[in-house]
């Protein structure tokens, strides 16, 4: 097992409603806290993290100093032998290894997306991470991104695939019902989860939803997640097609009610132009729920065989194969079965092993 190392887990950018990023500094530190050679001491904001070893601050100004100035100083007082930044971050002066977390690059690759100010920023953090002796990234796909756009050295980069949550199942059918009920969802329903912004591709669920109307498909649509800038350019589409009524807007979720809306659904829409992983098609897998997703980088990695794969931008192509699970038994519970056993293959506790190889490679002890 070799000796125990201390590792000082930055968790400082954790927001208030973990989704994505935060999901996996959250899962990945649980699995690393288990295992006996770490000694895992996380920074991140009061209350987000019980036990955590050190409070960071939550504005994004104070949140970087800290990182820059403070971190190197507590890390040294604490006698840690490693630094990974679960999210880019990366201290510039640092008197131990650093290990940092590259999820996606999506304001290189989708710029479009975000105004100056953030692409400003998110390059600037993503820059911290090339101080790092190594980089973890989620896919191959990302792998070659950091190369491309950090000029970071292909060898120093380790691909580390991330899990569904360790109790994520198919949840009780009366905390289906509950969900359904609280959203007035009366029928077969379709999923999206994700923030309502551009590259998720929400629109193209809603414009599936009215070609199924028209085809005399009677389904919902169901949107979970953060609202975004998206949020009200969505219901005004919705209402243009005539399909407000089949669109539920849920908002961000808990735990709880996202299994329950995953497992009810009749398939997951994963419709997103750019991924560095995505969790959420795992998560609905894992439920034994149907994926229906856009051919993308790290989604072939990722989902393998076990979805069904449309073309970006493509509404009809999505109407086309969810009309295929909706009225098809057989199909439907041959992806659910496919689906389940693919998402048995990734667990948090792989994920943690395979993250602690990574820190006794550039460990100094």
């Amino acid at each position: 097992m070799g000796e125990k190392l201390r590792v000082a887990l930055n968790a400082s950018a954790l927001p208030r409603r973990p989704a994505g990023a935060g999901v996996y500094t959250l899962e990945l530190g649980r699995a690393l806290g288990a295992r006996a050679d770490i000694e895992l001491l996380a920074a991140a904001p009061a209350g987000a993290w019980a036990g955590a070893h050190w409070a960071t601050p939550r504005g994004v100004v104070s949140r970087t100093a800290w990182e820059q100035v403070r971190l190197p100083g507590e890390m040294r007082r604490s006698d840690v032998d490693i630094h990974h930044g679960a999210h880019f971050a990366t201290p510039w002066r640092c008197d131990v290894p650093r290990v940092a977390t590259v999820h996606d690059l999506t304001f290189y690759r989708l710029g479009r997306r975000y105004d100056w100010k953030h692409r400003w920023y998110y390059k600037a953090l993503a820059h911290t991470a090339t101080r790092a002796e190594r980089i973890i990234v989620p896919s191959a796909g990302v792998a070659g991104d950091v190369v491309r756009y950090l000029g970071y050295p292909v060898e120093r980069i380790r691909v580390i695939a991330e899990a569904p949550r360790a109790d994520w199942h198919a949840a009780l059918d009366q905390d289906v019902a509950r969900a359904r009920k609280r959203l007035a969802i009366d029928g077969p329903y379709l999923l999206m989860v994700g923030t309502a912004e551009p590259g998720k591709r929400a629109i193209d669920g809603i414009r599936a939803t009215q070609l199924l109307r028209e085809c005399g498909v009677d389904t919902q649509l169901v949107l979970a997640g953060n609202p975004g800038g998206l949020d009200a350019p969505l219901r005004r589409e919705a209402e243009r097609l005539g399909v407000a009524s089949s669109v539920r807007f849920a908002g961000y979720v808990d735990d709880d009610e996202l299994r329950a809306l995953y497992t009810g659904a009749a398939a997951l829409l994963f419709l997103s132009l750019y991924e560095g992983f995505g969790l959420p098609p795992l998560e609905a897998m894992a439920c034994g729920t149907p994926v229906i997703a856009t051919r993308r980088p790290a989604m072939d990695d990722v989902l393998g065989n076990a979805a069904v794969f449309v073309p970006a931008r493509d509404p009809r192509a999505v109407a086309d194969a969810a009309e295929t699970i909706l009225h098809n038994t057989d199909t439907r519970d041959d992806l659910g079965q496919r689906g389940r056993e693919h998402a048995s293959r990734f667990s948090w506790e792989t994920a943690a092993g395979e993250t602690v190889e990574v820190y006794r490679e550039v460990a100094r002890r």
